[in-house]
């Protein structure tokens, strides 16, 4: 008797491990610099940019999380769904430390000469207007300014875990199962480039990247860093490929570049 209760305790106990909630560790942004796995450019734009603090657009199921319900029916019970990452995760102000790797990298990168992020705007800046970007520009001494929607920024992981259990006096029976999904992550956000002293919109397009690490044991909130790795690298790719000149009007090129910011935007 004795042994076939402690068999059926650790059929349990392998149970309960099996279908415990997924963990993922701590992952503080401030002290994961993208910077140091930036590219290099050989020559940097002689021009200085500020990059100010993102607006949070994202949904709030990417803010505060999701964890997939237990369900428990006396001898049979299931976990399956998607898990999401949250605010916490990253030690939250997720807006203004993602401005400050952006910047970070672009600074590592050699894409312009001076790169820096600012946590504040001067008083009395809600939009971008002419007046607020010369105060800007006048502030930080400053050619551009580096602005963003955070559309999308999350990692996510489904897993699938099922057991059922019929303990008999003369024999005990379970099964179960535990299948997990690759870790993967998304970021989406939406740029928008202001050439600081003419006051107006230089370009502006949708930066979409993900990452997706290759095993079920892989932190969620590490494949979320990388897929924003991903967007910066696409981002100060994109920006020396522009044809920048602070001392010419850059209507066409703000033109052409929000058209297709809305084209990728309907496609989404």
């Amino acid at each position: 008797m004795n042994h076939h209760i402690s068999r059926y305790g650790a059929m349990v106990a392998a149970v309960a491990l099996a279908g415990c909630a997924i963990k993922t560790p701590y992952l503080n942004i401030g002290q994961r610099p993208i910077a140091d796995q930036a590219m290099y450019f050989p020559e940097a734009l002689p021009y200085r940019m500020v990059v100010v603090p993102f607006v949070d657009k994202r949904p709030d199921l990417e803010r505060r999380g999701q964890q997939p319900h237990s369900m428990f029916l006396l001898l049979w019970n299931r976990r399956v769904g998607d898990y999401y990452t949250n605010d916490s995760l990253f030690g939250g102000q997720i807006n203004m430390q993602l401005a400050t790797q952006l910047a970070g990298y672009l600074k590592s990168a050699n894409v312009f000469t001076e790169v820096h992020a600012v946590s504040t705007l001067p008083d009395g800046v809600e939009v971008f207007d002419a007046s607020a970007l010369q105060r800007i520009a006048q502030t930080h001494q400053a050619d551009y300014v580096l602005a963003g929607e955070l559309q999308h920024f999350f990692g996510s992981q489904h897993q699938h875990f099922s057991m059922f259990m019929l303990p008999l006096y003369f024999v005990s029976t379970f099964g179960w199962q535990n299948g997990k999904g690759l870790p993967w992550g998304q970021t989406a956000l939406q740029v928008s480039l202001y050439d600081a002293r003419r006051g107006d919109l230089a370009w502006r397009d949708l930066i979409d990247a993900s990452d997706t690490l290759p095993r079920d044991t892989d932190s969620m909130a590490e494949a979320a860093v990388r897929s924003f790795t991903k967007a910066a690298s696409q981002l100060a790719t994109t920006l020396r490929q522009l044809p920048l000149d602070p001392t010419q009007s850059h209507a066409s090129l703000a033109r052409e570049s929000v058209a297709r910011a809305q084209q990728a935007g309907g496609a989404r």
